[in-house]
């Protein structure tokens, strides 16, 4: 799992408002967690808009306050996407356990 801090976050880079900073600063810390086949995706966004992008042994690196809102939000979607799918994923997964456990009552 990849657990280094992804992105750089500065706050001279863009002029963006108060609340897109928090918004893209909440994201960089959320990036802490993520799987390694996510910011495989999230790469792959970036570099399909061209966006610089550094990865070495410890990670990807880019700085997050300077690109696009249409990409950040690209990114945002692909996340919402990833999260929407573990939630189904843990819901099935505990249906399964339920029914596995009902079945061996009877």
């Amino acid at each position: 799992m990849h657990r280094n801090h992804p992105a750089s976050f500065s706050r001279m880079a863009a002029p963006l408002s108060k609340e897109e900073y928090e918004r893209r600063s909440v994201f960089c810390t959320a990036m802490k967690t993520m799987e390694k086949s996510e910011f495989v995706e999230i790469a792959r966004i970036l570099k399909k808009h061209n966006v610089a992008v550094s990865e070495n042994r410890s990670g990807l690196f880019f700085d997050l306050a300077t690109i696009s809102q249409e990409i950040f939000d690209e990114i945002i979607k692909f996340k919402d996407f990833v999260n929407k799918n573990t939630r189904e994923l843990e819901k099935r997964d505990k249906l399964l356990a339920q029914s596995k456990g009902s079945a061996t009552k009877n």
